[in-house]
């Protein structure tokens, strides 16, 4: 095989690369690291062995990563007669184009153009040689030698049976088939390379196994007829007993469902007795405190009235002596007068403050009503979208039960019509095969159950229609009837199959447990007041405040005029500053008694006296009038009967929740509904082990009436005669295959002896090369086959393994070399070096330029190198320097050693 052209395009790095090659001589592509030159190989491979269409991962991996566009390599190659072009591109727009020139014209493109180029190979390269002379990159110096590649070269082994005297060559310089090939041929029918069975040899060994086991199987078949029968009758006991039992078990849960429903009722029921206990606490504990408020006021006005009465007497008894002492009390009067009207503008503020503590309340109570009122709206809101959810959601559990009931229908309809027809087994052995339009991949097997007509189609050949028989179309027609029956409800429910069914019924029952949940909201908050009463409060509370009637809700901050806490305690110091008044209008009447000694101080106690008597008489009228106005509002009959009512209420309702929590713990609801649990789970398992039994039987009654009409005793019978035909063939099958195998080892004996021959001719050449490199001192020792031993030199002997790097890659270089120049040119390859000597010294260069001399004239060798070397010493040396630019040129440019110093690269 000769390269006399190769280009690349968008190839790993390389954008453009076009190398036109000499047919033989020395050749180096000489370029800078990662330049692209072991791509130059790699493109060379994938040409010759990738299709175009491949998406393995060392084809995506050259796609260059800088640009998108699709990686293209071309060469022009003659190997024996054939002279051809390949073209492919791969990634994106793959093509596939050879142009083969010689012996005649073809042209071919795809895969068509890409097998014919691996008949070309196959028919005229040794691959085994291809691989042998190429010392690549990524080889270890250790691993690049003559192993077994070389010893399988059939090129190497004629060129070495012609050394060594023992090849018959015929006229046309082809060798005659040996007795060897003829041998190992006919040994090939009977065993593999690695000694087992294969061709009719293997196969009438696995089709007697195969007919073993058939007629153990049809023995086995017959044996369990009657077993089949046994196991009909005792099934069938079974069925009647798990039937007994599931009727005693629903009978059970019916009973425990009654008593559960009766255990949520009763419970729903003491919710509800709880909340109106609630209630009438709350209600209560108001009353309660409006009626001791009132009593409070009550008995503040008594003792203010009884005071007032006291003071009157007292001004009674006064009143003489005091008309006695008038003129000495004027100026005592006078002062005492100033601080009367102090005292009267305290009491002002303190009723001032007093009323700011009433609107305060009323403001609270305002907020309090309309932030209830603003619950119930949204409570009421929430009611009427959930019932809407709900009215949206057609699946009840009724819908649900129907369809869960025709699946049941459906599916037990349809193991019955599977187990009364016929199965047809498929086993696609070479091609694809359709089974109603559903394919079974080469190499696998499929089955089916012959319900309805079946049609094989295999590979567009044949087409096998597979008829049910009679029995099978009632069943059947029950079947798609109950399956349609199963599709109509689904489509009323609005749903695509029963999981969908149960999930749409869930959603329906939390929509109404929401409903549900609203409502009771809802009525907890109008339990004791209705939306139109709270309104009527908060029309009220605003009327008296001077407010708008607006409902809303009061969520802000409470403002400084609404802080009770601060109105109260202002209250409390106006109060103290009236008595603070007081006691300092005492205080000067106290002194003008003392200045008006005796006389003078019982005119001022009587105006200090009269003085009480105006305020008392004042604070009295305001109590009464505040008692009158509250009375008129609410009478204390009224207070003291709602007080009662209340109270009774809550003592009812609180009495009635203890009864019904001592009712329901008395019927011990965790055990009722625990043996409800343990009853369902018994009743389900139950109509499992009958749904079971039923299935059992309808697929024993099914196989019982199949194999009554099996001809069983005929199967085995011929069954036993395949079994007795294969065993006398396979005797024979052995017999030959044995003398086969004999005869082949026998002749590998005696090749073996003659391979021992020309491994001298092999070493001879090896060592003449070699000795121009490592001097005349140089021997080197072979196995049988062509391995490198060990290495002499200066008679000291080196095994292979023990060398330095320098010397195996040395030795790499010229075994290939040696065997380039023992193989005949017409069946020779290009020796390939990808950067083989880089720990080799500048002086064993210079000496392998001359083998390379020696070498060129009848070989083609590709020499990889990063930078003047090994080729600066060979004067007939072809360089095609690489660019590491972007490559769009014509191609590299061409020197020779001698113009290296005028290279136009």
């Amino acid at each position: 095989m000769r390269i006399h052209r190769l280009v690349l395009d968008d190839f790993r790095g390389v954008a453009h690369r076009e190398l036109v090659l000499p047919e033989r001589g020395v050749v180096v592509l000489e370029g800078a690291n990662e330049v692209g030159k072991s791509s130059t190989l790699e493109a060379l491979d994938m040409l010759l062995t990738e299709k175009h269409s491949s998406r393995k991962a060392a084809v995506l991996a050259v796609k260059p990563v800088h640009r998108d566009a699709p990686s293209a390599v071309e060469a022009e190659i003659s190997t024996g007669p054939y002279r051809f072009t390949l073209r492919k591109q791969w990634h994106s727009r793959p093509a596939t184009t050879l142009t083969v020139h010689a012996p005649r014209t073809e042209q071919l493109t795809g895969d068509e153009a890409h097998q014919r180029v691996r008949d070309i190979l196959t028919e005229t390269l040794d691959q085994d040689l291809w691989d042998a002379l190429r010392v690549l990159q990524d080889a270890s110096p250790g691993a690049a030698r003559a192993d077994a590649a070389l010893s399988g070269s059939s090129a190497l082994a004629a060129a070495l049976d012609a050394a060594a005297g023992s090849a018959p060559v015929d006229a046309s310089g082809e060798r005659a088939q040996s007795l060897h090939a003829a041998a190992a041929e006919r040994a090939g029918q009977f065993w593999t390379a690695t000694g087992r069975p294969t061709g009719r040899h293997r196969t009438c060994a696995e089709e007697l196994a195969a007919a073993r086991t058939e007629a153990a199987r049809a023995r086995e078949a017959l044996d369990l007829l009657s077993d089949d029968a046994d196991r009909h009758a005792e099934l069938t006991a079974d069925r009647a007993d798990v039937q007994a039992e599931l009727t005693v078990r629903a009978e059970e849960a019916t009973a425990l469902g009654e008593l559960v429903a009766d255990l949520a009722g009763r419970r729903e029921r003491l919710a509800a007795a709880r909340e109106r206990s609630s209630a009438a606490a709350r209600a209560a504990a108001e009353a309660q405190g409006a009626l001791a408020v009132r009593r409070r006021e009550a008995a503040d006005l008594a003792r203010r009235t009884a005071a007032l009465d006291q003071d009157v007497a007292r001004a009674a008894e006064l009143g003489p002596a005091a008309e006695a002492d008038e003129a000495e009390a004027v100026a005592a009067a006078t002062a005492a007068q100033e601080h009367a009207a102090a005292q009267d503008a305290a009491a002002e503020a303190a009723d001032a403050a007093h009323e700011a503590v009433r609107r305060a309340t009323d403001r609270a109570a305002l907020r309090r009503v309309r932030r209830r009122l603003a619950a119930v709206a949204a409570a009421a809101d929430e009611v009427r979208t959930a019932a809407a959810a709900v009215a949206g959601l057609r699946v009840d559990a009724a819908t649900v039960r129907s369809i869960e009931a025709a699946d049941d229908t459906v599916r037990r309809l349809r193991a019955r019509a599977e187990a009364v027809a016929a199965r047809v087994v498929v086993e696609a052995t070479a091609v694809e095969v359709l089974v109603d339009g559903r394919p079974v991949a080469a190499g696998t097997v499929a089955e089916h159950a012959a319900t309805r007509p079946l049609s094989v189609d295999v590979a567009g050949f044949a087409t096998v229609r597979v008829l049910p028989g009679a029995d099978t179309g009632p069943v059947a027609d029950e079947l798609d009837a109950a399956e349609a029956g199963l599709r109509e409800l689904l489509a009323a429910a609005g749903v695509e199959d029963v999981p969908a069914a149960r999930a749409a019924h869930e959603e329906r029952r939390a929509a109404q447990a929401a409903v549900d949940l609203a409502r009771a909201q809802l009525s907890q908050l109008t339990a004791d007041a209705d939306a139109d009463a709270l309104r009527a409060e908060a029309e009220r509370l605003a009327a008296d405040l001077g407010t708008g009637p607006t409902t809303g809700p009061t969520t802000g901050p409470t403002t400084g005029e609404d802080d009770l806490p601060a109105l109260r305690a202002a209250e409390a110091a106006a109060r103290e500053a009236v008595q603070e008044k007081r006691s300092r209008g005492r205080d000067v009447q106290a002194r003008a008694a003392a200045l008006a000694r005796t006389a003078d101080g019982l005119a001022h106690e009587l105006t200090a006296l009269q003085t009480r008597l105006e305020l008392s008489r004042t604070e009295v009228a305001t109590a009464a009038e505040r008692l009158a106005t509250a009375r008129a509002a609410t009478g204390d009959a009224e207070l003291e009967r709602a007080a009662a009512e209340t109270g009774d209420a809550a003592a009812r309702t609180d009495a009635e929740v203890r009864a019904l929590e001592t009712d329901l713990a008395d019927r011990d609801e965790a055990t009722v509904l625990r043996r409800a649990r343990e009853v369902q789970t018994a009743l389900d398992a139950l109509s499992g082990r009958r749904d079971e039994l039923d299935d059992a039987l309808v697929l024993l009654e099914a196989k019982l009436s199949v194999m009554g009409g099996e001809a069983r005793q005929e199967a085995w019978d011929e069954a036993e005669s395949r079994v007795q035909r294969l065993a006398e063939e396979q005797a024979g099958l052995e017999r030959r295959a044995a003398a086969a195998r004999l005869l082949l080892r026998t002749l590998d004996r005696h090749r073996d002896t003659q391979r021992r021959r020309y491994v001298q001719p092999f070493t001879d050449r090896l060592e003449e090369l070699g000795r121009t490199v490592f001097g005349e001192t140089f021997a080197i020792t072979l196995d049988d086959d062509l391995r490198i031993v060990q290495r002499t030199l200066h008679s000291r002997t080196v095994a292979y393994e023990h060398l330095s790097t320098g010397a195996k890659e040395q030795l790499a270089v010229l075994v290939r070399l040696a065997c380039a120049t023992l193989v005949d040119p017409a069946d020779g390859v290009p020796v390939v070096l990808d950067d083989a000597l880089g720990h080799t010294d500048p002086e064993r260069l210079k000496r392998l330029a001359a083998v390379f001399e020696h070498v060129a004239p009848t070989t083609q060798v590709l020499l990889l190198a990063p930078g003047p070397g090994l080729h600066t010493d060979l004067p007939g040396a072809v360089v095609l320097r690489l660019d590491d630019g972007p490559g769009e040129g014509s191609g590299p440019a061409v020197r020779t050693p001698a113009a290296a110093g005028a290279s136009t690269g």
